[in-house]
């Protein structure tokens, strides 16, 4: 007799761990902030204060990395800081 239908596939067994891509955002110590270059341990979303608050403005990504249009969301950024230090003094 001949076999009909397809040959019985075989059991995925083996699990190979995804490593992120190296180079956009470089290595992350777990425990430490996503942000490139940055060595402070993380406070929030695996972040430090500073880069978490710079998330939040959008000057960067979830994964560390700047936005395309970093240099004009910067500049709103520092005027907006400027702002808060004078609301604090007065």
């Amino acid at each position: 007799m001949a076999k009909t239908g397809a040959a019985p596939a075989k059991e995925h067994t083996e699990h190979k761990e995804v490593q992120p891509p190296k180079g956009k955002a470089g290595a992350h110590v777990p425990g430490s902030c996503v942000a490139a270059g940055c060595r402070a341990g993380e406070k929030r979303f695996s972040f430090c204060e500073e880069h978490y608050e710079q998330f939040k403005f959008g000057l960067i990504k979830k994964t560390g990395e700047a936005v395309s249009d970093y240099e004009k969301k910067f500049e709103h950024y520092q005027a907006f800081r400027a702002r808060q230090r004078a609301h604090k003094v007065a």
